[in-house]
């Protein structure tokens, strides 16, 4: 099997870059027509058969589908198809070792150099804007202060318990036979029952009810074992006897649930994603909140300014969180979430991730509840165009999630 690197047409007058075809890609969706005709100047094209295709990986450039299908694999499994006229095909294609690429059909292929986008970047913006202090001395200097704490470690990540460590450590080991990772997981009977519950739930397993905790490992999978003891060990941090975080602690809680229950349906209806990761990503992505409030207990003063410790919790949970979960040992990709989880109009690729799932999740779940106005539209992020439900409209997307209701109830129920 001969596999092709980027390579012009044979014919001396390649077909000429359209403008049109530079505007219908997101990131440059809203540029000017003057700027339109130097990204199409600076690009390339190529027209390529079927087959395989190794892309020019680089920092400096970036590909995008104009016409045709594709495949793209990843460790002999396919990880997503996508066709021109997607929703998805208006982003970047990802360029990931050891991901390969098939072509289905004859396919043009646009590279287009990467400072364009960093300039779409720019333009789009990361964030929601800032929560806004009162011009208050002592406000900022509280601040100032419990931040320079924060930063120079003065606070502790919540450890793993270590039958969580036990579990991780056997479910890695492929000598492990499934019958002693279900001995493990008896060892806590609430985990047992979490376990058992979840195998015989319709939102994950369903079908023939499973009676033992081994025939439960078995048809659960690893994978999805280790999202169920992550999700549990997740759910007793947000518990405390401290009555000055009880409110906050289960708020925060109550809508991590919610958000976590959504992302696991949008991961089962999104090709190449896992329900149970999607519901440990939406579970994880605020961990870092609960740190910053035990740290806060140290400094009354702080408790008795609530926009003050909003605005720190804000700031620093996302950082704060991808500390913990990389502590944990978590893989990269769900650390990232919880590092992310308010990056709105991140660009991403065309491949759609587990970040994407929980930014829109984290949108459905403030639907009808009139808070948080300054949040974007569904259909305004990136996000919502990738995943399985982009290719509908926010309204059609809501329609669906309603009446995916009683579903969503009862994974949140699994979490209660």
């Amino acid at each position: 099997m001969i596999l092709r690197a980027f390579r012009k047409p044979s014919d001396t007058s390649p077909p000429a870059i359209r403008e049109e075809d530079i505007a219908r890609l997101y990131p440059f969706a809203d540029q000017t027509p003057q700027m339109l005709e130097t990204i199409a100047g600076h690009s390339e094209l190529a027209t390529l058969p079927p087959g395989p295709w190794v892309p020019e990986c680089s920092d400096e450039w970036h590909w995008f589908l104009l016409r045709g299908e594709l495949e793209l694999h990843h460790q002999g499994k396919l990880r997503q198809r996508l066709q021109h006229d997607d929703p998805a095909a208006t982003f970047p294609l990802p360029c990931i070792a050891g991901d390969q690429y098939r072509l289905v059909v004859t396919s043009r292929l646009l590279k287009v150099p990467a400072r364009y986008l960093g300039l779409a970047r720019a333009r789009f913006g990361e964030d929601v804007p800032p929560i806004q202090l009162q011009e208050d001395n002592e406000e900022a200097a509280l601040y100032c202060r419990f931040r320079e704490e924060l930063q120079e470690g003065e606070f502790e990540l919540p450890a793993m318990p270590d039958l969580a460590v036990r579990i991780g450590k056997a479910l890695d080991d492929p000598h492990t036979l499934n019958d002693d990772i279900a001995r493990l997981v008896q060892l806590d009977p609430a985990l047992s029952a979490r376990v058992m519950r979840v195998v015989n739930s319709a939102a994950f397993a369903g079908g023939i009810p499973v009676d033992s905790l081994q025939n439960a490992v078995a048809r659960l999978g690893r994978q999805q074992v280790r999202n169920i003891v992550f999700s549990c060990i997740i759910k007793d941090l947000f518990h405390t006897r401290s009555p000055v975080l009880k409110a906050r602690l289960q708020g925060l809680w109550e809508h991590s649930r919610r958000v976590a229950a959504i992302s696991a349906l949008l991961a089962r209806f999104t090709p190449g994603l896992d329900a149970g990761r999607g519901l440990l990503a939406g579970l994880a992505h605020d961990i870092g909140a609960i740190p910053l409030l035990h740290a806060a207990r140290g400094m009354p003063e702080l408790l008795n300014r609530p926009l003050v410790l909003d605005r720190l919790i804000s700031e620093m949970k996302g950082e704060i969180g991808y500390l913990t979960l990389g502590h944990w040992g978590f893989d990269e990709e769900l650390a990232a979430v919880a590092r992310d989880a308010e990056r709105w109009h991140r660009l991403g690729t065309s491949l759609p991730d587990y970040l994407d799932v929980v930014l829109v999740a984290q949108l459905h779940a403030f639907v009808g509840q009139g808070i948080h106005p300054e949040l974007p539209r569904i259909d305004a992020v990136p996000a919502f165009r990738r995943l399985a439900l982009g290719k509908l409209s926010p309204q059609a997307s809501i329609m669906i999630l309603e009446e995916a209701a009683r579903e969503i109830e009862e994974i949140e129920s699994l979490l209660r």
